[in-house]
């Protein structure tokens, strides 16, 4: 199973904004070391640890699937 480790959220109050910093470890060893996401500071403050997380896993699925190699 891959595993998502949350590192930070980082509030920014000019942009309304908050950043959630993560480390992953894929099934086969593959890690990203530092990786962070945007969402909206109302969307930060309805969700729970979990949906955070959740959140974070389907948006690097979204994007891993949508990335074209060579191009």
């Amino acid at each position: 199973m891959n595993n998502i480790q949350m590192k930070n959220e980082i509030p920014d109050s000019d942009a309304d904004t908050v950043r959630l910093v993560f480390g992953i470890t894929f099934d086969d060893g593959t890690s990203i070391g530092d990786g962070a996401i945007v969402i909206t500071r109302a969307e930060w403050l309805s969700m729970t640890g979990k949906q955070k997380i959740d959140k974070i896993a389907d948006v690097i699925s979204e994007k891993m699937l949508s990335t074209k190699v060579g191009e």
